[in-house]
């Protein structure tokens, strides 16, 4: 089964082809399995990034690897819908922890896993994210990728033409969001915050227009029964994503004016200027005031 996979990626290269509000290392709790149809499944922890599988003859395809504490029950789970195969293909979306720190495990037991050049980049010399006040993490070979994938890449396992998209610095400088075309689902990676205030990592890479322009490219290739996994929260529709649009222009409009009378971080915020998208839109993670930095990060450069 292995060589099939290592001959599938050969033919896929020669056709040129973080994070989540609450890493808890608590384990008491039910993975949420979602059946999409055609052997995709969406696994669900609500502590990291939404994992998909594709799961058929010609193996085990995987989006994102989740962290190290929660690895093990999405291995877990997957083994119960596949029969106890292994892993053998992995997609990282992008570099942020939540979505990579499961790579080692699944590399050790066979697994080869793709990503965007940028991932790797990052994971060989990461950077601090400032506007959350975190360091830069640490990672270790075990963790890189094993294949880079550039634009416009597309493979065939399972039935399913697995075509990956790159969106330039957009959610971070590395993103890809995954189209299943015959079954009609996209894995967005977080590109796609369901329902939320999505994170824009602007100190690696991560902008508003290009977070827009992403959300954007991932509509121009879905249509109204697209099931669209985000990753945070659940499944999603055309709609949804509009709907983020519209909150995240309209959002960045405000801060733009106010940014252009002079006035400091500290005194935007003073103003609750986005009160009236908190009970729609406010969570744990990126709460109205976050989204606030966010756009002003964005706008100025600045964190004060």
């Amino acid at each position: 089964m292995m060589k099939k996979i290592i001959q599938l990626i050969a033919i896929f290269c020669w056709c040129n082809f973080a994070m989540a509000y609450k890493h808890d290392g608590h384990k008491g709790f039910d993975i949420k399995v979602t059946d999409l149809g055609s052997g995709i499944f969406e696994l669900r922890t609500d502590r990291s990034g939404n994992v998909a599988v594709l799961i058929g003859e010609d193996g085990v395809f995987m989006v994102d690897t989740q962290m190290e504490h929660l690895v093990e029950l999405i291995d877990g789970a997957q083994k119960k819908l596949s029969d106890n195969r292994d892993v053998d293909l992995i997609l990282n979306t992008h570099f942020h922890r939540d979505h990579v720190r499961g790579n080692a495990y699944f590399k050790k037991r066979g697994a080869i896993i793709m990503a965007h050049p940028n991932v790797r980049k990052y994971l060989e010399n990461p950077g601090a994210i400032k506007a959350l006040g975190r360091k830069a993490p640490s990672f270790t070979p075990e963790y890189y990728p094993t294949i880079d994938i550039t634009e416009d890449a597309s493979i065939k396992m399972n039935g399913q033409s697995i075509e990956l998209y790159h969106t330039p610095n957009a959610h971070t400088n590395s993103d890809l969001f995954v189209v299943f075309k015959e079954a009609n689902v996209i894995h967005g990676g977080d590109l796609v915050f369901a329902k939320r205030f999505p994170f824009i990592d602007i100190d690696n890479g991560g902008s508003v227009a290009g977070f827009i322009a992403g959300i954007r490219q991932i509509i121009t290739v879905a249509n109204s029964n697209t099931k669209i996994i985000a990753g945070h929260g659940p499944i999603v529709t055309i709609d949804d994503l509009e709907a983020t649009i519209t909150m995240l222009n309209e959002t960045h409009e405000i801060i733009r004016k106010l940014t252009e009378k002079g006035l400091s971080l500290a005194a935007i915020k003073a103003l609750d200027p986005l009160n009236g998208y908190t009970e729609k839109w406010d969570w744990a993670f990126i709460t109205t005031e976050r989204m606030v930095t966010t756009h002003y990060y964005d706008i100025t450069g600045l964190l004060e």
